[in-house]
């Protein structure tokens, strides 16, 4: 036994650190390989897993290797399965093994990552990964920006700095306007930051859900005779219900017109730049201040993982630098250097970077271009087979990846279709061969598709098709 266990009552033996390791190790490969014929959803109640899981702290240690057992068993045995090619719900999560192998070295080397002085080859890999992404969304070379949580944090720090870049004076009231489409994180991100209702603006969308351009002007020119400052205009690359995109370049005109800052919220749909068809798509997200998108959606990274991009670095550092005299050793020394503590809200930060920057540098920019583009192909063919069968209505076709549909037989009532559509999501969840959920569209409950997995197949669509004609004929409209 070496010294460091001797000395240290919170260490394991070299060989029980192989053999746990080892554990580990093949029960991820286990997952992974016998993931096509998993149930995606598994639950139990919480009484249930009290008694697996809970009573009193142990006074004495257990075996780690029946811990890792049990967890495999007893929590991963009981959780939906966002990474199952199936999962069609929300926005997948697929992930991928050298990203999870990164975060594994990654935690294990337990990176401080919030300046230079403590990780500088963390910064560097950061920096270097957030160059490749302003490069694909065609951001300036004096942008910048960092790896967040998810969506949410990037988001609320967005717009925490637009307030302070437009509005300077921090007591000053200003006014945000968006989509009545856009993402749920945005509210909370402006309730979090004290931006209450009376300067919030949701604004109506047109048939085909993009924001209504006529209506934000209205909107705005409305706030500037009551006296109040208008100073932000979020656009979306992608909505969550739909995947939808604005019209990003006539609201960046906008917002020019009227020195608000542009945010777009791309959490998801930004990845979409790595196609053709998305490049299209997504004309004008080049024009905005400031950027959300999630690695750990559509970039295919194990969570957490959120970023935010903006067009001026130093936007961040006027927003989020502060000082302190315990900080003072670790002031960066030029411009090469970053410190991201004075980038974020975070002081102390993991190492995100690193998952990505693995697997970009493993697979390559083409395996991620082939793979984003079959996310979108797989939509197309699914939105191809409910064309084809009887009863089925697409309410919003294909888009990025995303499409919205209801099982609407002769004769059947709006209140019929939307009972109709929980009733299916529900069998489709019991049943556990793939993962769907319902939202709403203009007032009615759709089924709503997701099927941007790589490892996704055609026949795979094809069984769920069969599956969701199966419920149908099994629901009573």
């Amino acid at each position: 036994m070496s010294k460091s266990v001797k000395n240290n009552p919170l260490a394991l033996s070299k060989k029980e650190m192989q053999a746990v390791g080892y554990q580990v190790i093949d029960t991820l490969i286990e997952h992974l390989e016998g993931m096509e014929n998993l149930k995606i959803h598994a639950q139990k109640s919480p009484a249930e897993l009290n008694k697996l899981l809970g009573g009193p702290i142990p006074e004495k240690g257990q075996d780690p290797l029946a811990l890792v057992e049990q967890a495999k068993k007893d929590v991963f045995g009981n959780v939906l399965h966002v990474d199952h090619p199936r999962f069609y719900a929300f926005i997948p999560s697929p992930g991928n093994f050298m990203g999870v192998m990164a975060d594994t070295l990654a935690k294990g080397f337990n990176v401080f990552n919030g300046h230079w002085l403590a990780g500088s080859g963390s910064a560097a890999i950061e920096r270097i990964t957030i160059d490749w992404l302003k490069d694909i969304c065609k951001f300036p070379e004096k942008g910048g920006g960092l790896f967040l949580s998810g969506g949410s944090m990037a988001n609320l720090s967005a717009i925490a700095t637009a307030r302070k870049i437009k509005l300077k004076d921090e007591g000053k009231r200003g006014v945000v306007y968006y989509s009545n489409q856009t993402h749920s994180s945005l509210a909370k991100g402006l309730k979090v930051l004290g931006i209450g209702e009376k300067y919030r603006r949701p604004l109506p969308t047109d048939k085909h859900l993009k924001i209504d351009i006529k209506a934000l002007e209205k909107a705005i020119k409305r706030d500037l005779k009551k006296g109040l400052t208008p100073f932000c205009i979020v656009g979306n690359a992608g909505t969550t219900n739909a995947g939808v995109v604005d019209p990003l370049k006539k609201m960046s005109a906008i917002a020019k017109k009227y020195n608000c800052w542009f945010h777009i919220d791309g959490a998801y749909g930004a990845a979409a730049m790595l196609t053709k068809t998305g490049k299209k798509a997504l004309r004008g997200i080049e024009t905005a201040d400031s950027l959300t998108l999630d690695p750990h959606k559509w970039w295919f990274q194990p969570m957490e993982m959120g970023c935010l991009l903006v067009k001026d670095s130093q936007h961040l550092k006027t927003t989020f630098q502060v000082s302190a005299e315990y900080l003072e050793d670790t002031k960066a020394k030029g411009l090469e250097e970053i410190n991201y503590y004075d980038h974020g809200i975070q002081l102390t930060r993991s190492f995100r970077a690193l998952k990505l920057y693995f697997s970009l540098k493993t697979f390559g920019l083409k395996a991620y271009k082939k793979a984003i583009q079959k996310g979108m192909d797989m939509a197309d063919y699914t939105e191809k087979l409910l064309r084809q069968q009887k009863d089925w209505q697409i309410i919003t076709p294909s888009q990025l990846g995303i499409l919205n549909f209801v099982y609407a037989p002769k004769g059947a009532t709006l209140a019929q279709i939307d009972t109709g559509s929980q009733a299916i999501a529900k069998k489709v969840m019991h049943d556990g061969y793939a993962m769907m959920t319902t939202t709403k569209i203009d007032g009615l409950t759709v089924l709503r598709m997701c099927p941007i997995h790589p490892g996704l197949t055609k026949k795979d669509i094809r069984k769920t098709m069969d599956k969701l004609v199966q419920f149908a004929g099994e629901v009573s409209l």
